[in-house]
C-alpha cells in the first residue's frame, strides 16, 4: 500500500437505510450505482477532496467499497441530504453477500447508529482496504 497522505482523512460512510436498503447486487441496479459518483450528507461534512470514504451498507452491516472524494461539499438540491461530494471509485464489491462485515475494519455496527459518517483511523482504513481487497484478489 502506498504511504499515507498526511492531510488525508478516512471516513466510514453509510449508504442506504432501513426504508431504502441497498439491493444485494447493488452495482447492477441503476438507482444505486450513482453512489459511486456522489454521496449526500444531512449537514455540511468536514470532508475535503483527497479524503477516502469506506462505503458501508448499513442494513447489511458490511463494507463494500472505497472511494476518493473529488470535490468540496456542495449543495445537492435534495431535501433529506442537502450536501454532497463527488467521488471516484477505487475498489468495490458488487455483491453485498461477498462484502466483509463492518467488524473487519474494527468498527462496531452500533457506532454508525444515527450517523451518516464517522471518522476512521488510518489503521481502520488499512483494515478496510485489506478486507475489501481480499474479496477481489485472485489466488
Amino acid at each position: 500500500m502506498a504511504h499515507d497522505d498526511p492531510g488525508r482523512s478516512y471516513w466510514l460512510k453509510a449508504v442506504g437505510h432501513a426504508r431504502g436498503p441497498l439491493p444485494e447486487a447493488w452495482l447492477a441496479d441503476e438507482r444505486w450505482h450513482t453512489r459511486l459518483t456522489r454521496t449526500g450528507f444531512p449537514r455540511r461534512p468536514r470532508i475535503v477532496p483527497g479524503d477516502r470514504l469506506v462505503l458501508y451498507a448499513s442494513v447489511w452491516k458490511r463494507v463494500f467499497g472505497i472511494v476518493e472524494v473529488t470535490s468540496e461539499p456542495r449543495p445537492s438540491g435534495h431535501e433529506r441530504w442537502p450536501f454532497e461530494v463527488a467521488l471516484e471509485a477505487l475498489l468495490v464489491v458488487p455483491h453485498l453477500e461477498n462484502a466483509p462485515p463492518v467488524e473487519a475494519v474494527g468498527v462496531a455496527p452500533r457506532s454508525m447508529s444515527q450517523q451518516s459518517h464517522i471518522r476512521l483511523t488510518p489503521r481502520q482504513y488499512a483494515l478496510a482496504a485489506e478486507a475489501i481487497g481480499s474479496i477481489v484478489r485472485v489466488d
